[in-house]
Parts: structure tokens; sequence; C-alpha cells
């Protein structure tokens, strides 16, 4: 019998060495942090943020650990489950199309809130955060895109895992006991689309960053779990992807990494990516020919098959019900100019024009963009008809912010700035810009310092 697959990725994880890491994914790590900083920041006043910092506080006072945008500590289980949930909120941080999820948000926050308690500098924790996402993205090609499919949110399903590698990793668990914590980690894997358009979907994130801290602490203090929970019978793989015949599966990692060969994707827009190919492609319409909302007769948008499944309010009434709909998408980049942070506001969502605007915008799966399968680039063709009796057509097969179409270092920089500047200030904002630049070279002091200010 093959060796178990967690005992593989666990051995891989425990022996990772900072010399064995390629500079482009080193670069690329550095870019997803930065992120996530900017979208935790920026997302810590959402209600949902404030929901879990309030959950947090109610079961640890305090801790060592600092939950972003607030002054509030907690311990490192709390503040990742808070950050992670905050990172999450504004529906503003990286893909992965390997899971079709958000991978950083699950494994940063513990990246983070580990570093703070066992004080350790950026290094350890870039190497915690590019084992953590090889190790999810391993057991994603495994499994996608079937356990998409069947209706799971892949960001805490998978991310779980990811999670206890980054623990366990700055924890300082031999390979036995990180293969425990994955099996723990297996039976705490949860979240289902069916609740996107609600908190809950943010909260995922969260739920997940605290779910592979527990897995990692609980296997630390001897709590077992099984090595083949992935490939046995009645494990992962069967129950959350219907796969029961693993004897293709190979290990790759170390050999292949997902993070150069697949790339992340860093969005341009806060609200789910399903929507962000149309918004460009509309964009750039709109910037060529002056269309008014009155002029449009309707609008019929053709998507591949993830579209229905992830933009699920096709009429939202309020700001997170929007950042699931691509009506809303749409008709906030021709009537509000924009698609940005403030434009997922319940006032803004419910304005009779917008709503109006929604009614006539329709979404169905297109024939052509079907045959591409279950995949997550959202491809879109767009016919819009006019009272004139003309039709325009646009169509878009990526959006920008994708490995093909990268933002810019330009790019990320003023997004970073937008998100954090009105928040902590310019001058903090320049700090965390420069330290996370290299965050390699940086001290636990470093760390320490920018995250109490």
């Amino acid at each position: 019998m093959s060796e178990p697959l967690l005992r593989q990725i666990a051995r891989w994880c425990v022996n990772l060495q900072w010399r064995d890491i390629p500079e482009p994914v080193v670069a690329l790590a550095r870019t997803a942090m930065t992120d996530y900083v900017a979208v935790t920041i920026a997302g810590s006043d959402m209600p949902v943020a404030k929901h879990v910092q309030a959950f947090a506080a109610s079961r640890i006072e305090q801790g060592k650990c600092q939950i972003f945008g607030t002054n509030q500590t907690s311990n490192v289980a709390y503040a990742s489950y808070a950050n992670g949930a905050a990172s999450h909120a504004l529906d503003f941080d990286d893909v992965s199309w390997t899971t079709i999820g958000h991978p950083t948000v699950t494994v940063a926050p513990v990246v983070f809130a580990v570093a703070q308690q066992r004080q350790l500098g950026g290094e350890a924790m870039l190497l915690a955060y590019i084992a953590g996402v090889e190790a999810q993205h391993q057991i994603a090609r495994w499994l996608m895109p079937r356990l998409s499919e069947q209706g799971w949110h892949t960001t805490p399903t998978i991310g779980v895992f990811g999670a206890a590698v980054a623990a366990g990793v700055m924890m300082g668990l031999d390979e036995e006991t990180l293969t425990h914590a994955l099996a723990i980690a297996a039976s705490s894997a949860s979240g289902v689309r069916g609740n996107f358009g609600s908190q809950t979907k943010a909260m995922h994130a969260g739920l997940a960053a605290y779910s592979g801290v527990n897995a990692a602490e609980l296997a630390q203090i001897g709590v077992t779990g099984q090595p083949n929970v992935i490939e046995a019978p009645d494990g992962f793989g069967q129950c959350f992807a219907q796969r029961t015949d693993f004897g293709g599966a190979v290990l790759t990692l170390g050999k292949q990494w997902d993070l150069i060969d697949s790339g992340l994707v860093f969005k341009q827009y806060p609200c789910c990516s399903g929507s962000h190919p149309a918004i460009d492609c509309w964009d750039e319409l709109l910037q060529e020919r002056s269309i008014h909302p009155d002029e449009i007769e309707y609008i019929q948008v053709g998507a591949s098959l993830l579209g229905p499944r992830e933009l699920v309010c096709n009429l939202p009434q309020n700001a997170i019900e929007a950042k699931f709909s691509m009506q809303y998408a749409l008709a906030a980049r021709l009537i509000h100019g924009e698609v940005g942070v403030a434009s997922f506001t319940d006032g803004k969502v419910q304005e009779p024009q917008v709503q109006a605007l929604m009614g006539k915008i329709q979404m169905r799966v297109d024939p052509e963009l079907e045959k591409l399968g279950f995949i997550g680039t959202a491809p879109v063709k767009i016919r819009i008809y006019l009272k004139s009796g003309d039709t325009l057509f646009i169509e878009n097969d990526l959006a920008k912010g994708n490995p093909e179409k990268p933002l810019s270092a330009t790019d990320i920089e003023r997004k970073f700035t937008a998100c954090v500047a009105p928040k902590v200030g310019e001058v903090q904002c320049q700090q965390w810009l420069a330290v996370l630049g290299q965050l390699e070279a940086a001290t636990s002091a470093d760390i320490n310092e920018l995250l109490n200010q």
C-alpha cells in the first residue's frame, strides 16, 4: 500500500527550507501578504468583521495577537478567526483557479497571529505561508473541480489544510504531529456556497483559519487522526468530491510550484470574481461611448457554468447581496461610474435607478461557454439591446489581475493605499508598505511595531 497522502504532504512541509523556494514564489508571496494586509484593514469595519471581533472578545479578553484595524488583541485562534473574516468581508482578496477560491485569507491570518505569539520574523512567515498555500493546492489538484461542483465553498473547505500547515510549520511540529493536524483539519472542513450573499460567506475564511490553528494545537497535545483520511473509504476525498480511486494521486510539492504555474489573481473590484471580466469589458465600452440607462431595453449576459452558482443575487437589496450580483456590478458601473469599495452600501444598492436597471439585466449560461466546463475564470458574452433598435456586443475571457493580465506594482500599491491610508493614516500606510516590500528581512520587532501602532 502506498504511503498516506497527508503524511507525504507533512514530510515536505516540515522539511521545506528557505533556500528551496524559488525567488518568483517568494515575490508572489510578498505581494499576496501585502494585498492581505490591505483588504483586512479595510474590511475590519465591515459588519461581519465587527461581529466576529465581538465574538472573539467574549471568548478571550486579550492576548498577544493583534486584530487588524482595532485596538483589540486575542489569542492565536481567535485573532486568526477575526482577521480571516475581515480579510474576506469586502470580497476584495486574492483568488486561485486551482481551488476556484481564496487561498491567502485562510493562511495569512494564521501566519501573522503565530508570528506575534512566537516572536517570529518575516522569513518564517513567508515560508509558512508558502508551505500552507502549496499544501492546500496539492489537495485541490486531487479533488477539483468535483469538490466545487458539489456545492462546497472551496475557500474554507480546502483552506483549512493550508491554515493547519501554516500553524504547524511555525509551531515547529514534526512530521508525525503535522500529519495528525492535517487529519484533524479534514474533519474540520466546512462551508457551503448556499451561504453566498450573507455574512457567513466572509466568516468562512475566519473559520478555516481558526480550525486550522485548533487542528495544529490539538495534534501538538496528542490528539490523533487517520493519516489516510484523504483517500480512505468514507474519507475526505469520497465525502467531499466523490473520489474513491487515488491510485494516480502523485505528490508534486517542490517539483511543481502552484504559485508559479497557476499564480494568484489580485482583484480590482471588491466583489465576487465571477463578475470581473464583465466589469472590465463593460467599463471599456462605457469609456468609448456614452450610454444612458434610459436607452437600454435589456442586457443579456452569457456566463460560464460557475456564473449562476456564484452570482446568486439577481436583484440584491443590500451591500452583501450586491457583491454576488452580476446585475449590480453592471448597474453600478453605469450609474455610479465605478465598482469600488464605496459602491457597496445598502443605500446605493437600493437607489431606484439602480434597481430599475438591474431588472433589465438577465444572466444565463452561454452554450459555447458551457463547453469549457466548470472553470473559475468567468468568461462572458454580453449583448446590450437598446431602445433605438441597435444591439451592442462585448466579450471578455479573463479579467485584469490574472497572471496573464497582471496588475502592475503601481496598481498593487494604489490598492493598498486606498484600503489602508483612510484607516491608519498615510504615515503608517507607508511604513506597512516598506516592511511588506522586504518582508523576509523583517524582524519580529518590526512586525510587532507595525501591528501595535
